[in-house]
């Protein structure tokens, strides 16, 4: 029963954030200050997908995936520093990703 409130708890507050930002019912316009930490909210979602992947810890020492991971992950980290579009930095890495998996 908890789960299921939590769940719906969570769509609410993902629904109202998305409505306030996209509706022009509401009238709600952030500041432009607001605007530019709005723009990094992509490359942090990202950078918070790859790390835990990348760098685990198994409850008594830390450990990475492998070379492979590694290099894909930091070329990814390096695109997202030059701030390369989203889209572009993902097929980039992806596509590095799988020629290391083909040739390691």
């Amino acid at each position: 029963m908890t789960t299921w409130l939590m769940i719906t708890g969570m769509a609410l507050i993902t629904f109202a954030n998305r409505f306030l930002f996209l509706s022009k019912a509401v009238g709600f316009s952030p500041q432009p200050n607001f605007k530019i930490f709005l723009s990094y909210s992509a490359y942090a979602v990202l950078t918070a997908i790859w790390a835990p992947i990348v760098f685990g810890f198994d409850g008594s020492s830390w450990s990475y995936a492998g070379v492979d991971y590694l290099l894909a992950t930091s070329v990814a980290a390096i695109l997202t520093l030059l701030r390369f579009s989203s889209i572009l930095v993902v097929v980039m890495s992806i596509g590095l990703f799988a020629l290391l998996r083909i040739t390691l």
